[in-house]
C-alpha cells in the first residue's frame, strides 16, 4: 500500500471536524493495518515526533531539558517509546473487546486506534511550537482522543453497551500499567536519554530512598513516571529473613496500618474513578478545564494496582520485608499454624488482627 497525500489529508480533516461520519467510511473499506500504517499512523505519528522533538529543542520547553543533551538520541527514543506505546495499545484494547463480548479484530483495532490518536498527534506538534505552556495544547488534544476512543469502541469492535464503560476503563488502566512496565524497564536500564533513577541503598535496612520526584511527583504528567519509578525503587529493596522464620509483633502491626491505608486510598480512587466513567457516560466534557480535571483524575487511576507498594514506600518502608512478613502470615494462615514453632507463631498474631487481614489473602 502506497503513500496517498490527498487520502491522509482527507482522513485527517474527517478525523477532526466530522469524527463520526469519518469513522465508519472508512472502517467500512475493511482496511488492514499495512494501508492505516501507511495512510494515516505512520505518517502522522512520524511527523508528530520528529516536528515536536525539533520544535521543542529550538524553542525550548520542559521535554528539551528532561530528554538530555542528545537531539538524535532524543529523537530516536521518542520514536521508538511512541510506536511501542502504540501497539501495546492496539494489542490491549483488542484483546479486551473479547473478554467482554466484543469482536476483536486486529486491523480495525489499528484503525480505530489511529482515526482517534489523530486529534492527539495535531496537538502535540502545535503544542511544542508553544514554550512552557504548550503542554496545555498536547494535554487538550490527549484528552479529545481519549473521549473519541470510548466513541469508537462500539463501531469498531461491538462491544456491547452495558459494557463498554467497563471495557474502556479497563484497556485503560491495563495500557498505563503496561506502560509503565516499559518506562521502569527504560529507565532501569539507562535507555531514557538524560534519565537516570537510582535510589539510595541503605547498607544497614536494604531499603532504597525514595528520589525526591518520586515522593513529590504530581500533576498532570506525573502519575504515569510516578509509578513506574516506584516500582524500581521497591525492587532495589532487599531484607535478610530471621533465621527463626517468625515475624515480630511490630512488624504485623506496621503491615496492618499499611493494608487499612491502602484499603482507604482505594476507596477514594474508586470514587474518583466511578466519577470518570459517568462523565464520559454522560459527556460532561466541555471545557479544557473539564479535560485537564479528567486526565488528572484518569493519571490516578494507573497507580491503583500499587497502593500497597506506594503507601510503604511513601512511609519509608522496606518492600522487601514487607512482602515477606505478608507471606509468612499467609502460610501461616494456610497450615492453620500447625508444622512448627515458626508456623504456630506467626498464626497466632495473625489470628489477632484477622478482623483486618482476614481478607488480604
Amino acid at each position: 500500500m502506497q503513500f496517498d497525500i490527498n487520502k491522509t489529508i482527507e482522513l485527517v480533516k474527517g478525523g477532526v471536524m466530522a469524527p463520526e461520519a469519518t469513522w465508519a467510511e472508512y472502517l467500512g473499506e475493511n482496511p488492514g493495518w499495512q494501508k492505516t500504517l501507511a495512510l494515516l499512523t505512520g505518517p502522522l505519528l512520524l511527523a508528530n515526533v520528529v516536528l515536536s522533538t525539533i520544535f521543542t529543542w529550538l524553542f525550548g520547553g520542559i521535554s528539551k531539558y528532561a530528554m538530555g543533551d542528545s537531539f538524535f538520541g532524543a529523537l530516536l527514543f521518542t520514536l521508538v517509546t511512541a510506536a511501542a506505546g502504540f501497539l501495546l495499545a492496539v494489542f490491549i484494547i483488542n484483546a479486551l473487546a473479547g473478554v467482554f463480548g466484543g469482536k476483536p479484530n486486529f486491523d480495525r483495532a489499528f484503525a480505530a486506534l489511529s482515526l482517534v490518536a489523530i486529534p492527539a498527534w495535531l496537538a502535540g506538534i502545535v503544542g511544542s511550537l508553544i514554550p512552557w505552556v504548550g503542554f496545555l495544547v498536547s494535554l487538550a488534544g490527549g484528552i479529545w482522543s481519549l473521549v473519541l476512543l470510548y466513541r469508537i469502541i462500539p463501531l469498531a469492535f461491538e462491544v456491547p453497551e452495558e459494557k463498554r464503560v467497563v471495557h474502556y476503563i479497563v484497556s485503560f488502566i491495563a495500557v498505563i500499567v503496561c506502560n509503565m512496565i516499559l518506562g521502569a524497564v527504560l529507565a532501569f536500564g539507562g535507555l531514557r536519554p538524560g534519565v537516570g533513577v537510582s535510589g539510595a541503598v541503605s547498607r544497614d535496612s536494604g531499603k532504597t530512598s525514595i528520589p525526591g520526584d518520586i515522593a513529590s511527583g504530581t500533576g498532570i504528567f506525573g502519575q504515569a513516571q510516578r509509578q513506574a519509578e516506584l516500582m524500581q525503587s521497591a525492587a532495589q529493596d532487599s531484607f535478610e529473613p530471621p533465621a527463626s522464620g517468625k515475624v515480630s509483633e511490630d512488624q504485623v502491626e506496621e503491615l496492618v496500618a499499611v493494608v487499612e491505608k491502602a484499603e482507604a486510598a482505594l476507596a477514594d480512587r474508586a470514587e474518583r474513578l466511578k466519577k470518570i466513567s459517568e462523565d464520559v457516560e454522560d459527556g460532561e466534557v466541555n471545557s479544557p478545564g473539564d479535560l485537564m480535571a479528567m486526565y488528572e483524575g484518569m493519571g490516578t487511576v494507573a497507580s491503583l494496582q500499587n497502593v500497597e507498594m506506594e503507601v510503604v514506600k511513601t512511609g519509608g518502608g522496606n518492600w522487601a520485608e514487607y512482602r515477606w512478613v505478608k507471606e509468612q502470615l499467609r502460610v501461616a494462615r494456610l497450615q492453620q499454624g500447625s508444622g512448627s514453632d515458626a508456623l504456630e507463631h506467626n498464626y497466632e498474631l495473625y489470628k489477632a488482627h484477622e478482623d483486618i487481614l482476614g481478607d488480604l489473602f
